[in-house]
C-alpha cells in the first residue's frame, strides 16, 4: 500500500508551482485538493536596470524571482555583467540553471537566515550585491547584509497577491472534506488561508510547512499541530507526511 493511501491533502501554493507537488503526492497515494491561494505577477524593472548592470553578486530568494528576473532580461536582451549568483535552495538553483547560469553559492539549510550567515562566513569584502525579491519577501537577508556593512540594493521583480478568486472554493472544500494534512510553502500562503478560511480544525489535521520560517508564521497565527521537514523542500514535506 502506498504510504499516503487514504490521506486527504490540501495544496495551497500558487498554481504554477502546485502541479509538481500534487503529482508527487498522488504518486504516494494521497487524495489531493488544489486551491491556489496566491497569484504571482512579474513586475517591469526596466527603470532600475542600472542596478543589474552595476552588480557583482545577485541573490535569488525564490523560484519566482529567478523566472521574473530572466523573463525581462531575455525580453529586452539586457546584457548581464560578469556576476556571481547566490540562491536560497536547490529548486531555485535548478531554475537558474535552466537559464544557463550556475550558482556560486547555496546554503546548507534553505532559508534566508542561513543563506546570509553562511555567505558572510565564506566571502569577505563583498560589495555591489543585488537582492532580487518579491513584494512580500522577508527582510532577514537585507538586515544581515546591512549589519555586516555590505553595500546592496533591492530589486522587486514580482508581486505576490492573495488569490481572492479561490476564497469560496476554499471554504467549500474545507466544509466538505476532513483533511489529514494542510500544506503551506510560504508565510504568505498561511496568511491567505487565514484570511479566506472560516473554520477550526481537529487535532488530527496536521499543518505541514516547508520550512522554519513558514512554521513560525503558522504558530503565530494560532495553528497547533504544526510540523516541517529537516530539508526545506516539497519532497521533505511529503516525507514528513509519510512518516506521520
Amino acid at each position: 500500500m502506498l504510504p499516503l493511501a487514504g490521506k486527504k491533502v490540501l495544496v495551497t501554493r500558487g498554481q504554477e508551482l502546485a502541479q509538481k507537488f500534487t503529482e508527487k503526492l498522488l504518486a504516494n497515494g494521497a487524495t489531493v485538493y488544489e486551491v491556489p491561494l496566491l497569484k504571482i505577477t512579474c513586475k517591469n524593472f526596466l527603470n532600475d536596470v542600472y542596478m543589474v548592470k552595476n552588480s557583482q553578486w545577485i541573490f535569488f530568494t525564490s523560484v519566482n524571482g529567478v523566472k521574473c528576473f530572466f523573463s525581462l532580461i531575455k525580453q529586452y536582451n539586457i546584457t548581464l555583467p560578469s556576476v556571481n549568483f547566490v540562491v536560497v535552495g536547490q529548486k531555485t538553483e535548478k531554475v537558474l540553471e535552466q537559464y544557463g547560469y550556475k550558482a556560486t553559492f547555496i546554503p546548507s539549510i534553505y532559508d534566508g537566515e542561513n543563506l546570509v550567515k553562511e555567505f558572510l562566513e565564506k566571502y569577505a569584502g563583498v560589495k555591489n550585491v543585488l537582492l532580487v525579491q518579491g513584494n512580500r519577501s522577508r527582510d532577514v537577508i537585507a538586515k544581515g547584509l546591512s549589519e555586516a556593512g555590505v553595500s546592496f540594493q533591492t530589486l522587486v521583480v514580482y508581486e505576490t497577491l492573495y488569490n481572492s478568486d479561490e476564497k469560496y472554493r476554499l471554504q467549500q472544500v474545507l466544509n466538505e472534506v476532513e483533511f489529514d494534512f494542510l500544506t503551506f510553502t510560504s508565510p504568505s500562503t498561511i496568511e491567505a488561508f487565514v484570511k479566506f478560511a472560516n473554520k477550526t480544525f481537529s487535532d488530527r489535521t496536521r499543518i505541514v510547512c516547508i520550512g522554519n520560517t513558514t512554521l513560525k508564521r503558522a504558530k503565530q497565527l494560532g495553528f497547533k499541530q504544526v510540523v516541517c521537514p529537516d530539508t526545506y523542500t516539497i519532497e521533505g514535506m511529503i516525507q514528513v507526511m509519510c512518516e506521520e
